[in-house]
């Protein structure tokens, strides 16, 4: 099976990262990419995956918040290896090199040094990269902060533990408790990125045939999801915890592959899915009283995303301008034999 996801999100603290837990796991080995812009990294982690597939094998694949259309990462269950981009935002080092890990240096087929005239391009352009991303950051901090804002602080204990009974339920009704304790693993499948919001509800069909839909527009599903961690944990599952991207303190949704079941908060639009509506579990009376703020809170919520994504658009288009400027020095001949060997070595 083949499965897309994200370990980097742009949110409200600038750029959130899961990396650590990538490639992490007992015999794991982590292949640190380094290498500037269009040197190759994201072809060889794309290559190296396409022939896992043509054997047959399982593989992972890391998908670029800034550009999905590129990857950032690659793991290979069978082979208990991965492959990461070890550049900024989300710079890799090894954890013990030559233990567990190592470097694939993709620099040394760039010939250096860079024209006086690119040299200075190259500097404009990632200055005025980096200050696009500033002000997206700063966009995104603001979406937050209004959504904290207007959400409604629901104090009352007795509707929290019935929200939480609810997604429990669903659970505890749905699984098998296995012995000692299941472990966490994390995953973004939203992601804030120059193409929008995106949301993978494909690949976690993939992962879970049975996927319930929190509908919650006033707070109730957070400390629900939460719950329903500490309660699968309980039950001996391993639990995918996939944070929200624009604010990856607080659950987006839950994954127990054993059990094929997701847990997702808000809209996903994943045909099929079993629709919960925890707002129902508000008195009319409250939630009348509420609305007005939300609507307002939410219209400045997605004024701000939408300024936050067109920064972010302008800096994809930016990056694509810095490729093109270190492209000319790159020898892809050389690259091409190193990767064709490369390949040959990992499935020898």
């Amino acid at each position: 099976m083949e499965i897309s996801y994200f370990l980097g999100s742009n949110s409200k603290d600038g750029f959130a990262s899961l990396y650590s837990g990538f490639a992490a796991g007992e015999g794991d080995r982590l292949h640190i990419i380094k290498g500037g812009p269009g040197t190759g990294k994201s072809g060889l982690m794309r290559k190296i995956g396409a022939a896992a597939e043509r054997r047959g094998l399982d593989v992972e694949y890391v998908l670029c918040s800034g550009d999905p259309d590129s990857l950032d990462g690659v793991y290979i269950p069978a082979l208990k290896q991965g492959w990461a981009d070890g550049t900024a935002p989300h710079v890799g080092e090894p954890r013990c090199f030559g233990v567990d890990s190592d470097y694939v240096n993709l620099s040394r087929f760039c010939r250096l040094p860079l024209s006086d005239s690119d040299a200075k391009e190259i500097i404009r352009l990632n200055g005025e990269y980096k200050a696009l991303y500033e002000r997206a950051y700063a966009f995104l901090q603001a979406a937050a902060a209004l959504r904290r804002g207007y959400m409604p602080q629901i104090g009352d204990r007795a509707l929290q533990k019935a929200a939480e009974n609810r997604v429990c339920g669903i659970l505890r009704r749905h699984s098998k408790r296995k012995e000692g304790l299941g472990r966490v693993s994390k995953r973004f499948f939203r992601a804030i990125s120059c193409k929008g919001e995106l949301r993978l509800g494909g690949e976690i069909e993939k992962l879970c045939k049975l996927v319930y839909q929190l509908d919650d527009s006033m707070g109730l599903a957070g400390p629900a999801l939460e719950a329903a961690v500490r309660e699968a944990v309980s039950r001996g599952l391993d639990v995918i915890l996939c944070p929200s991207p624009l604010c990856p303190d607080e659950p987006d949704g839950i994954l127990l592959p054993d059990a094929s079941l997701a847990l997702l908060r808000g809209c996903w639009d994943i045909p099929g899915a079993r629709h919960i509506r925890l707002d129902a579990l508000i008195p009319a009376q409250r939630q009348k009283e509420l609305r007005s703020s939300l609507r307002a809170g939410r219209r400045l919520e997605k004024e701000c995303m939408a300024a936050a994504l067109t920064k972010l658009s302008q800096a994809k288009a930016l990056h694509d301008d810095l490729e093109a400027v270190y492209r000319p020095y790159m020898d892809f001949a050389a690259l091409t034999n190193f990767t064709e060997e490369e390949i040959r070595r990992i499935f020898s």
